[in-house]
């Protein structure tokens, strides 16, 4: 993930090649990189750079490649720019903690990256938890839903415990940590 000093929060790389269709097909690769989200103005810009544009012999594009740091996102040739370039936006807007949330739900739940940032706000994210043993710990000791003795806690099998916990919850352990629908 890359920090903007300027906007103060998170810019994620969504960067796609705009491909010619027509000179494709011609036997000649004609493309331009764009960053997402961009302007209409850069948009049209990178149109007129690869020769589609308003009145040109080539009307047609398609994406031939793309780059990106978002974690499970798959860009297909075919994707319409504007849905894409809408979605990359919300995605900039996100603040940390909820882009935190989306990659751990791309990760675990949604690889549609639309349904994923409608869903952010329907999950917590629970950073410190990174396996079964964590999980069963939290439960059995930080929850308050249950009261052990200290001279307990030392025959728990907290991995077992939380397994157990991970198999019969809503939530998903993830490489950002334990997703829980709220």
């Amino acid at each position: 993930m890359e920090f903007d000093i300027k906007k103060g929060g998170n810019k994620n790389m969504l960067n796609i090649a705009l491909t010619n269709l027509g000179k494709y097909n011609e036997g000649e690769l004609v493309f331009e990189w764009l960053e997402l989200p961009a302007s209409d103005e850069e948009i049209q810009e990178t149109f007129k750079k690869i020769g589609v544009a308003e009145g040109s012999r080539y009307e047609e594009y398609f994406i031939s490649d793309f780059e990106t740091d978002i974690d499970g996102l798959d860009v297909g040739e075919y994707e319409n720019l504007e849905e894409l370039n809408e979605l990359a936006e919300r995605i900039d807007n996100l603040d940390t903690e909820e882009l935190e949330i989306f990659q751990a739900l791309m990760e675990s739940v949604s690889s549609n990256i639309g349904n994923a940032l409608d869903n952010v706000d329907n999950y917590y994210l629970m950073n410190d938890i990174k396996d079964d043993y964590d999980l069963g710990k939290y439960w059995i000791e930080e929850s308050g839903c249950y009261e052990v003795p200290d001279n307990l806690k030392y025959y728990i099998d907290y991995e077992k415990f939380g397994r157990d916990i991970a198999m019969e919850s809503d939530g998903y352990m993830t490489s950002y940590g334990w997703l829980q629908s709220a």
